[in-house]
């Protein structure tokens, strides 16, 4: 599919939809894969809320929140991580999108400061109190993912949570007050035990789960010996880039990092490039 989504700026009064996705407990109704569905509205299942996404191929796109899993025939529940790999990164951005607003209209519909039912906000996507006139939006959490690189090797990572051995990136989330490239030191320093010189901002993408900015880099290394934390990291090695072990698909950021560090050292032997 090569239509183009083009985001919604603001929220607009409910267009009537051409296409519509389904979202219930952060799984997405689907028919051969695909999440987009034609038609007026999905018969089954009470609705609790709808919301205007943007635009696909010039056609509006609306989510509707379903309270259960309702039964449809020909289709299935599926979680968003499936789709990684199945459909295309911008579709899988456009799933990311509908879940993530989905669970943002669940988790505030009352006020967190005062604890009053709030109301939808008359112009923008956010919920507002009318008591105390807290305003809260959707919220994205900013993250590094970075490719550690020494010569023709990279260090890559086991998480504790994987259960089988699958080695990434490392990363971590953006502490209030820091910018990226000072989380991406204290990241790579609280995991592995290792100094990084120079970075090079490759690329970002959105990770809805639950809901990320990951911002990614490649780092020269530039001392230390690989001390693993054993909270979050449960091993940790250097990798030649022609003896990678299994590491995540190219959809993902870290498997690009990974592919681009591969990329690079073969054409240079090691030499840096940046």
């Amino acid at each position: 599919m090569n239509e183009v989504f083009v985001p919604a700026a603001k929220v607009r009064p409910e267009p009537p939809f051409a296409r519509h996705i389904f979202v219930a407990d952060g799984w997405l109704l689907c028919r051969d894969g695909d999440f987009l569905h034609r038609g007026n509205r999905f018969p089954g299942g009470a609705i609790g809320s709808s919301h205007y996404l943007g635009e696909l191929g010039g056609e509006p796109v609306g989510v509707h929140a379903l309270a259960t899993q309702a039964e449809a025939p020909g289709c299935e529940w599926r979680g968003l991580r499936s789709l990684l790999g199945l459909v295309d990164e911008s579709l899988f951005a456009l799933a990311g999108r509908a879940v993530q607003v989905v669970n943002w209209d669940s988790d505030h519909r009352f006020c967190g400061r005062c604890g009053s039912p709030t109301d939808y906000h008359a112009g923008e996507r956010a919920r507002e109190c009318p008591r105390c006139h807290l305003t809260v939006y959707p919220r994205i959490s900013p993250c590094v993912i970075m490719l550690v690189i020494k010569g023709e090797k990279c260090l890559l990572a086991r998480h504790t949570h994987h259960r089988h051995r699958l080695f990434t990136a490392l990363a971590g989330f953006v502490e209030p007050g820091e910018s990226a490239e000072q989380a991406l030191v204290r990241e790579v320093a609280e995991e592995v035990s290792v100094e990084v010189g120079p970075v090079q901002y490759v690329a970002s993408q959105s990770w809805p789960f639950p809901g990320q900015l990951m911002l990614g880099y490649l780092a020269h290394w530039a001392g230390g010996d690989i001390r693993v934390d054993g909270e979050e990291i449960a091993e940790a090695d250097w990798f030649h880039y022609r003896a990678l072990p299994e590491v995540p698909p190219a959809e993902t950021l870290s498997g690009r990092l990974i592919r681009t560090f591969a990329e690079i050292a073969a054409r240079g032997a090691g030499q840096r490039e940046f």
